[in-house]
């Protein structure tokens, strides 16, 4: 039975690409962390991007990386709307008139 699977930190994956830099394979790192060797090539390949995400201040215990919506400007402009509905207490659920 395949074991669960482990999710790193952004702390952790900001490890591995430390190690990764001293020269620490791939292998040694993986099974040191008790993750597959794929995921930490994964990690080492969008270095730039994680520690961007770590010089911004992103939560370090956040295991997945924030999607950005599709739509979010309309998702901005509804919740605008709806913080300024509830201020003047309008109905903001069930049938809008």
């Amino acid at each position: 039975m395949a074991s669960e699977r482990k999710f790193l930190t952004l702390e952790e994956r900001v490890k591995v690409i430390s190690l990764l830099g001293k020269g620490h394979s791939c292998g040694r790192v993986a099974s040191d962390l008790g993750v597959g060797k794929t995921q930490i090539q994964s990690i080492f390949k969008r270095k730039h991007e994680i520690m961007d995400e770590f010089k911004e201040n992103v939560n370090c215990e956040s295991k997945r990386p924030k999607r950005e919506s599709e739509f979010a400007s309309v998702n901005d402009l509804v919740h605008k709307w709806f913080v300024d509905a509830s201020a003047r207490l309008l109905p903001v659920s069930g049938p809008i008139n």
